[in-house]
C-alpha cells in the first residue's frame, strides 16, 4: 500500500520530469531550427556573393598556372565561413578543374576528371542555382521578378520549400554559363552547439528534476504532516478521549479540515454525555415507575357488598394520577382516586407524598380530618406551582353506606340501575396542595347506592382525551358511555367497556393525559 506521500512526490516528480524533457526537447528542436536555416542562409548568400569572384580567380590565376595566388584567394574566403568545407568548380561540360580538398597544397595535374554522376551533372550545365539536400531531393532556385526566390525542378515548376530542419549537401551556383561553383556545407558546428545546448539544457534540468524533488517532499509533508496528525487524533478519539484536540495551521483547506475535527469531537463529548445522561434518566424512570407501581394495590380489598375494579393508564412513564384502596377496620374500607397537576416525575413524586399521608393517617375519626392532614403536609412540602385533585371514600360494610369528600376533582358518575340512566354527583371542594387551610372548603357526603347501582371514578384524562387537535371525549360522552354499560355483570367488565371507548374514540391520536377509573358496584 502507497503512502499518500509516495504518490504525491511520484506524480509531481512524473510532472516535473515530463515537462522539462518537453521543454528540453521543444528548445533542442526550436534551435537546430534555427541553426539549420541559419546555416543555409549563410551558405546561399556566401556562394551568391563568391562564386563570380572564385571564377575570375581561376581565370586569372589557377588557369595560368598560377596557383600559390588562387589558393590564397580561397584560403583567405574560407576564413569568412566555417558552415562551407569545400569548394570544387566545374566547367560546362562537367570536368572538374578544382577540388579544395584534393588540391589544399598544389594544383592538380593529372588526367581530366569528369563527372559522372547524372543528377550533379544536370545541376552543373543548369542555368539556375541549386541544391542538393542529404536526403538526395535537388531543388533549383530561380529568383521571381519582385526579387523574392521559389523553388523549381529542372523544368522550372514550382516544387515544395525546403524544410525547416532539412540539411543541404551541397550548393551549385552556374557562372558565365561556362562553369559552376559547388559549395559543400559542414554541419559539424551545428552538431556541437547543438550537444552543448543538450548538455547546457540537460543540466538544467537535473537541476530542476531536483529542486522540484525537493519541493515535491516538502509540500507532501505540508499535506501528509496534517493528514497524520489527524490519523493519531482520530485513534485517540476512538478510545474515548473526547477532550483530545487536534493543531493545524496551514491556512487553507486541511485548517478548515482540522477545525471540523475539533467541532466533531467537541459534538462528540456532549452527544455521548447526553447519551450516558439519557441513559442514566432512563434507569432512573425505570425505576421510579417501579417504585409507583409498587404504590398502587396489587389487589383489591374484599368489601362486602360491593364489587369494584380500578385500573390507570399513564400517558407517560411516570403518572401524575394515584389511587389506594387502605383496609380501616373489618367494616370500614377507605379509598381515593387523585390526579395531579401535569404528569411525568414530579407529579408522580406528589403523588407518592399524598399516597403516603393517606397510608399514614387512615386511623383518623373521619374524611375530613385525613384531608386536612394531608392538605397541610402537601402544602408544605409540594412545590407552590403543584396540587392534586382528589377525591376520598369510606364504605360502611355494616350499614351500607357510601361517603365521600371532593377535594376539587371531577364529578363522580352513578348509574341508577332502577331507571337506566346516569347522573353526575355532587362535587365541589378544592385541590389539595393550595391553601394551608380548607376546613371551611370541602363537605363530606352520602353517595346513594343502592343493589345494582354502580358509580364510576375517573381522572380528566377521560373527558379530556382528544381524537383530534379540536375534538374531546368530552363528559356527555362519558354519561352516555356508563348509561350504555353501567347494567353489565361486574365492575370489571364495565371498566374495560369504557376503557375500550375511549381508546377507539382516540384512535392513532396521542395521549395527552393519565387516564384512572374506579368502578364501584353494589351487589346487596
Amino acid at each position: 500500500m502507497y503512502s499518500i506521500k509516495s504518490k504525491l512526490v511520484s506524480v509531481i516528480m512524473l510532472l516535473i520530469v515530463g515537462l522539462f524533457s518537453l521543454s528540453a526537447y521543444l528548445l533542442i528542436k526550436e534551435k537546430e531550427k534555427e541553426l539549420t536555416q541559419n546555416i543555409y542562409f549563410q551558405a546561399r548568400a556566401f556562394s551568391e556573393l563568391t562564386s563570380n569572384d572564385i571564377i575570375n580567380n581561376y581565370n586569372l590565376y589557377l588557369a595560368q598556372k598560377g596557383f600559390i595566388y588562387f589558393n590564397r584567394d580561397i584560403s583567405a574566403m574560407f576564413q569568412k565561413t566555417q558552415d562551407i568545407d569545400m569548394i570544387q568548380i566545374y566547367d560546362y561540360s562537367g570536368s572538374l578543374l578544382y577540388d579544395s580538398i584534393q588540391e589544399e597544397s598544389q594544383q592538380y595535374s593529372g588526367p581530366v576528371r569528369l563527372i559522372k554522376d547524372p543528377v550533379l551533372l544536370s545541376e552543373i550545365k543548369a542555368h539556375n542555382p541549386s541544391l542538393f539536400t542529404k536526403d538526395g531531393v535537388v531543388k533549383y532556385i530561380k529568383k521571381t521578378e519582385t526579387g523574392d526566390i521559389e523553388y523549381v525542378d529542372e523544368n522550372e515548376i514550382a516544387t515544395d520549400p525546403l524544410k525547416a530542419l532539412e540539411r543541404i549537401e551541397y550548393i551549385v551556383y552556374p557562372v558565365l554559363d561556362q562553369f559552376a561553383v559547388l559549395y559543400h556545407l559542414n554541419y559539424t558546428n551545428l552538431d556541437m552547439l547543438l550537444r552543448n545546448d543538450q548538455i547546457r539544457i540537460g543540466s538544467l534540468a537535473a537541476l530542476g528534476i531536483i529542486i522540484g524533488l525537493i519541493c515535491a517532499i516538502f509540500f507532501a509533508n505540508q499535506i501528509t504532516r496534517p493528514v497524520r496528525k489527524l490519523t493519531k487524533s482520530s485513534a485517540i478519539i476512538a478510545k474515548g478521549d473526547f477532550q483530545h484536540r487536534v493543531t493545524i495551521k496551514t491556512h487553507d483547506e486541511l485548517e478548515i479540515l482540522g477545525n471540523a475535527f475539533n467541532k466533531m469531537a467537541e459534538d462528540l463529548d456532549k452527544s455521548t454525555k447526553a447519551l450516558v445522561y439519557k441513559e442514566r434518566v432512563a434507569k432512573e424512570l425505570e425505576i421510579a415507575q417501579k417504585i409507583q407501581s409498587g404504590l398502587i394495590p396489587k389487589q383489591i380489598p374484599s368489601m362486602e357488598g360491593l364489587d369494584v375494579s380500578a385500573g390507570i393508564v399513564p400517558a407517560e412513564e411516570i403518572g401524575g394520577d394515584v389511587y389506594d384502596f387502605l383496609k380501616k377496620d373489618d367494616k370500614n374500607t377507605m379509598f381515593y382516586i387523585g390526579d395531579v397537576t401535569g404528569h411525568g416525575v414530579p407529579s408522580g413524586i406528589v403523588g407518592s407524598i399524598a399516597n403516603a399521608m393517606f397510608f399514614t393517617h387512615i386511623q383518623k375519626p373521619n374524611l375530613k380530618e385525613i384531608m386536612l392532614e394531608a392538605n397541610r403536609v402537601l402544602k408544605a412540602k409540594s412545590p407552590s406551582n403543584m396540587f392534586i385533585t382528589l377525591c376520598l371514600l369510606n364504605w360502611n360494610s355494616e350499614i351500607k353506606k357510601l361517603n365521600y369528600i371532593n377535594a376539587g376533582h371531577e364529578q363522580m358518575i352513578r348509574f341508577n340501575s332502577a331507571e337506566k340512566n346516569s347522573e353526575l354527583l355532587k362535587g365541589g371542594g378544592i385541590a389539595l396542595g393550595m391553601f394551608p387551610d380548607i376546613s371551611n372548603m370541602i363537605l363530606e357526603q352520602e353517595a346513594p347506592l343502592e343493589p345494582g347501582d354502580c358509580i364510576i371514578l375517573y381522572s380528566d384524562g377521560i373527558p379530556e382525551a382528544w381524537k383530534n387537535q379540536k375534538e374531546n371525549y368530552g363528559m356527555e360522552k362519558l354519561k352516555e358511555t356508563v348509561k350504555n354499560y353501567g347494567s353489565l355483570e361486574n365492575a370489571t367488565a364495565i371498566r374495560n367497556a369504557i376503557l375500550q371507548d375511549v381508546k377507539n374514540y382516540m384512535g392513532d391520536y396521542k395521549q395527552m393525559d393519565d387516564i384512572t377509573i374506579i368502578v364501584i358496584k353494589r351487589t346487596s
